[in-house]
C-alpha cells in the first residue's frame, strides 16, 4: 500500500505542462515575427525586427515570462530571419516549487522552403533537446535526452512560399475578418507533421498600459489545440488565450523584468481539477457512470472499457482482461494495432538500454499479458513517485528513475513495445481521494486481444473505473485533452 504522501504525488503535471509548453511554441512559431508574402501583389516584406515580452498568467496570476526576439539573418547566401524564444514558468505542484524553461530558435528563409530550429525543455535534472532542418518539405532532426540521440526524418510539407501559406496572410491587410488560411508544418517538440489553421475573427481595440491598440483577433488551431491571439499591425502578440485558463499578455521590458520572479507562485494542478457533482467516487471502483457537460460528450473516446451511453452519459467498466487467445498483430492484418509497436522520438523502444531491460523483466515469458504485468510491476516499484515538470522521454526516465504519471506511462510504453506488446498512451482524468476531485492523468493501454487499461503509476495491473479517458495514442496525441481543459463538467451517477 502506498503512503498518503506518495499517493498525493501520483497525479502528475505532464499533461498540463505539455500544453503550457506547446502554447509557447505556437506563439513563437506562428506569431513571433512575420514574413508576409502577399498572394495578390507578389511582394515580400521582411518581419519587423524587435522583441516582445509576454507575461504567462493562469487564473489571473503570473506564473512566468516569455521573451520573443525577431531579427534578420542571412544563412548560406539566403535572406531570412531568426526568431528566438525563452519561456520560463514557475509554479507549485502539490505544494512543491517547480520551474520549467523552454528555449530555442527557429530560422526561416524568406523566399525558399528552408528552415532550421533547435529547442530544449528542461526542469531540474531533466532536459529534452530537439534540433533539425527542413529543406523542400523534408525534415531531418534529432531528439536528445539522457545522453541518447534519436534521429528523425519525415515529410512535413512546405513551410514558406506558396499560395496557401499562412505567412501569405498574417498580418497582411488581406487577412480580413472571416478569411481563413492553413499551412502544413510540424510540431517541433515531438517532430510530427501538423497542419495549422488560422481564421480572422474580428477587429478589436485593446487597451495596453493605458494606450488603445488596434488588433486583429485570430484563432489558430493545430490538431485539437486552439489559441486565440490579438495581433497588432506588425503581427506582434498583444494577448493570447487558451481555452483552459492560460493567458499570454504583452508587458513592457521594464515591467517584465521587474516582475519576472514570482515570490508566491500559484498551485498549478489544482487549477485544472474537475470537482464532480452527484455520487462520490471511490478508488478501486469496478464501474462508474458519469454525465458529461460543458463539452460535446461525443468527443469522449470509446473502446472496450469506456462506452458512450444515452443523454451524454459515459460508462467506464474495469476490463475483464485479455482474450483467451489474443491474435498476434501484424502490419497486414491489424495495421492500427501493429503501429503501436513502433518507436518514436520520446518512446525510444529500440534503445539498447530499453531493449535490454525489457528482456530482463519479461525473462522467458511468452504470453503478452503476462509480459505486460511484469513490466507494470517493475515500473511501479522502480520509478520514484515525484512530480516532474517536463516532457517525458523514456530514456530520461530510465536514467533518473523518477517521475509522475507521464514518466511512468512513457517508460512503460517503451518497455512494453520493446517486449512485443502493442501499447498506446491514454490521457484523461482519474479520481483523487486527496483532492476530492478528478485530476488530469496519463496511463498506458496494452493490446492483448482487446485494449486493456493498466496503471503503473497507481500500481493497478488493470486500471480502476475512476479513470475517464479523453485522448489516446502517443505523447503528441495528448493535445486531445485541450478540448476539455477548463471546460468539462462531470456528474457521477453511479459507482460500483
Amino acid at each position: 500500500m502506498l503512503s498518503p504522501t506518495a499517493r498525493r504525488r501520483l497525479i502528475g503535471g505532464a499533461i498540463v505542462v505539455f500544453w503550457l509548453v506547446m502554447m509557447g511554441v505556437l506563439v513563437h512559431r506562428e506569431f513571433g515575427g512575420r514574413t508576409i508574402i502577399a498572394r495578390r501583389t507578389g511582394k515580400v516584406v521582411l518581419p519587423h525586427p524587435g522583441e516582445t515580452w509576454l507575461g504567462v498568467l493562469i487564473g489571473g496570476q503570473r506564473v512566468g515570462t516569455a521573451h520573443l526576439v525577431t531579427q534578420p539573418e542571412d544563412r548560406s547566401g539566403l535572406a531570412g530571419f531568426m526568431q528566438r524564444l525563452d519561456l520560463r514558468l514557475r509554479a507549485r505542484v502539490l505544494d512543491a516549487p517547480v520551474e520549467l524553461r523552454l528555449a530555442g530558435t527557429m530560422w526561416r528563409a524568406v523566399t525558399a522552403p528552408r528552415a532550421s530550429f533547435e529547442f530544449r525543455v528542461n526542469s531540474a535534472r531533466h532536459e529534452v533537446q530537439v534540433e533539425g532542418t527542413v529543406v523542400d518539405g523534408l525534415l531531418e532532426g534529432v531528439v536528445r535526452s539522457a545522453g541518447e540521440s534519436v534521429p528523425v526524418s519525415l515529410q512535413v510539407g512546405r513551410l514558406l512560399g506558396g499560395s496557401d501559406d499562412l505567412f501569405a496572410l498574417l498580418p497582411s491587410p488581406l487577412f480580413a475578418p472571416g478569411e481563413e488560411a492553413s499551412f502544413p508544418g510540424f510540431d517541433p517538440l515531438t517532430l510530427r507533421p501538423a497542419t495549422a489553421r488560422a481564421r480572422c475573427l474580428r477587429l478589436e481595440t485593446l487597451t495596453l498600459d493605458g494606450t488603445p491598440v488596434a488588433t486583429r483577433v485570430v484563432e489558430v488551431t493545430v490538431g485539437k489545440a486552439t489559441i486565440t491571439a490579438w495581433l497588432d499591425g506588425d503581427g506582434g502578440v498583444v494577448q493570447a488565450q487558451a481555452p483552459f485558463g492560460v493567458t499570454l499578455r504583452r508587458f513592457s521590458r521594464a515591467d517584465a523584468i521587474a516582475t519576472r520572479v514570482v515570490t508566491e507562485p500559484p498551485e498549478l494542478l489544482t487549477t485544472f481539477n474537475v470537482t464532480p457533482t452527484g455520487v462520490r467516487p471511490r478508488r478501486d471502483a469496478s464501474r462508474m457512470v458519469v454525465r458529461v457537460s460543458g463539452v460535446n460528450a461525443r468527443e469522449v473516446p470509446a473502446d472496450d472499457t469506456q462506452k458512450a451511453g444515452e443523454d451524454d452519459k459515459v460508462v467506464v467498466s474495469v476490463s475483464p482482461g485479455p482474450l483467451a487467445a489474443p491474435p498476434v498483430p501484424d502490419s497486414g492484418s491489424q495495421p492500427e494495432v501493429a503501429r503501436f509497436l513502433a518507436c518514436d522520438a520520446l518512446v525510444q523502444c529500440d534503445d539498447p538500454r530499453i531493449r535490454t531491460l525489457a528482456a530482463v523483466i519479461v525473462r522467458l515469458e511468452r504470453d503478452p499479458w503476462a509480459r505486460a504485468l511484469l513490466i507494470e510491476d517493475w515500473v511501479n516499484r522502480n520509478i520514484q513517485k515525484r512530480t516532474v515538470l517536463s516532457l517525458p522521454s523514456a530514456v530520461d526516465v530510465l536514467a533518473s528513475r523518477e517521475g509522475d504519471c507521464g514518466e511512468h506511462t512513457v517508460l512503460f510504453t517503451a518497455l512494453a513495445r520493446a517486449a512485443g506488446v502493442p501499447t498506446r498512451m491514454a490521457a484523461g482524468l482519474v479520481w483523487s481521494e486527496e483532492e476530492q476531485a478528478f485530476a488530469y492523468h496519463a496511463w498506458p493501454e496494452v493490446f492483448v486481444g482487446r485494449w486493456v487499461w493498466t496503471d503503473p503509476t497507481l500500481g493497478q495491473p488493470i486500471a480502476d473505473a475512476t479513470h475517464l479517458k479523453l485522448a489516446t495514442g502517443g505523447v503528441g496525441d495528448w493535445q486531445g485533452v485541450a478540448v476539455f481543459l477548463g471546460r468539462i463538467r462531470l456528474e457521477v451517477l453511479e459507482v460500483e
